[in-house]
């Protein structure tokens, strides 16, 4: 198959909808994303049905470019962290959906007699905290954040970052909300936006707020992103050959099968970043902070990682 008819049939999957049928219920039309995240957060299971004609039902596991790739490896520890952390983000992003407007109609069918999946005691530990986190003066926040962290365990870290970035959106001045309908600029604010497949060769979005926006399969291939915030950004398939990264946050993005070759990454903060199947090729990556990155191996880089993956 050529890589224009490939690309072809991705495209035309991302626009394919899917009626779901749990304890006899019939529920939908659900674009395939949903459909992933409701898997993700258990809102489906593999052994739940969906059909795209309400009249040919297979199992979810029956199609396999629906299931999440953080539920395909779960084999390890590191595996069930970038599991638990896939599930926080997906989570958070449904609440802000819930909490701006009207409820979509995907997620009002799903408060009416269908309930998730009983969820993990890290995920309800993280809604608990933050609460208490958000109910304290600014004052004793910050003296907290000075202070000894008290979690301790796998994912602590993972989860204290989640928190803190939930807490800082929360937070925001009026005038500093994400703004998607402005044009790519430096500084602008372009923060949970979802920004799929665009053309953005060669822009300028230094010192741009871009957390957790959606960039899957955008071209910014020669774009300057020297001091952009990127964390948690979804930039799978993403094109940043040639890319000016100096000193950007990426902090938990998701680069798999993303193209850096010749980026510029130095003094870039790439913790925890998940760059599987990416093209590094003659990438710059002088003082890159690569602590518990997922590198394009599999392996987890050594925390204290600067430079190259230990």
């Amino acid at each position: 198959m050529n890589p224009a008819t490939r690309e072809t049939m991705d495209k035309d999957r991302e626009h394919e909808l899917w009626f779901t049928r749990k304890d006899g219920v019939v529920r939908g039309p659900h674009p395939s994303g949903l459909i992933s995240r409701f898997l993700l957060l258990g809102r489906l299971t593999l052994d739940d049905e969906i059909s795209p004609d309400r009249e040919n039902w297979q199992p979810v596991r029956e199609y396999p470019r629906l299931i999440p790739e953080e539920l395909q490896q779960r084999d390890t520890a590191e595996a069930r962290e970038r599991l638990l952390q896939a599930r926080l983000r997906e989570d958070e992003r449904l609440r802000e959906r819930r909490g701006n407007g009207p409820v979509p109609p995907e997620v009002q069918d799903l408060r009416v007699g269908e309930r998730r999946q009983p969820e993990p005691e890290a995920l309800i530990r993280h809604r608990r905290q933050r609460a208490e986190w958000l109910a304290r003066p600014r004052k004793s926040l910050d003296a907290a954040m000075r202070g000894p962290i008290p979690w301790v365990g796998a994912g602590a870290a993972v989860l204290l970052a989640v928190i803190l970035l939930v807490w800082s959106m929360d937070g925001v001045e009026p005038g500093t909300l994400p703004e998607c309908h402005l044009p790519a600029a430096p500084e602008v604010n372009w923060s949970y936006c979802r920004m799929v497949s665009l053309d953005l060769r060669g822009v300028d979005l230094s010192r741009a707020n871009l957390r957790n926006t959606d960039f899957l399969e955008t071209r910014l291939d020669g774009a300057r992103l020297r001091g952009a915030d990127l964390s948690y950004a979804d930039l799978r398939r993403t094109r940043l050959d040639d890319a000016d990264l100096r000193g950007a946050v990426l902090t938990g993005a998701t680069l798999q099968g993303a193209v850096l070759a010749r980026a510029d990454l130095v003094d870039a903060d790439l913790s925890y970043v998940n760059v599987i199947g990416a093209d590094l090729t003659e990438a710059r990556l002088d003082g890159a902070i690569l602590d518990r990155a997922i590198w394009t191996d599999g392996r987890i880089c050594e925390t204290g990682s600067v430079g190259t993956c230990d």
